[in-house]
């Protein structure tokens, strides 16, 4: 079984949209804010945020849930939803971002 799964975004959209997850918790820890315009977010994924996975709480579900679908779930493989913008540096992207190890 293949899963296809989106770890760079949520649906809450850019800093003008609702809240539904976590912009009301910490939103600079979890999402990829524009440094010289906060609270204005990086729009890699064309959905208006991307999360900040740089951030051990951001990168949280990406690193803990794989594995337990994999292990309990029999997941065989995933099919990650634009992973270059989890590993995205500015214009560039690091290839060996914590994200693909």
């Amino acid at each position: 079984m293949i899963l296809d799964v989106v770890y760079n975004h949520t649906a809450e959209g850019n800093h003008l949209g609702p809240t539904f997850h976590f912009k009301g918790i910490d939103n600079p820890t979890y999402y990829r804010l524009v440094a010289e315009q906060p609270p204005l977010l990086f729009r890699y994924t064309g959905t208006g945020n991307t999360l900040n996975v740089r951030h051990p709480a951001g990168a949280g579900p990406d690193h803990g849930f794989a594995p337990l679908l994999a292990s309990e779930m029999h997941v065989d493989g995933f099919r990650f939803d634009l992973a270059s913008a989890l590993a995205r540096q500015l214009h560039d992207v690091d290839q060996l971002s914590s994200f693909f190890t």
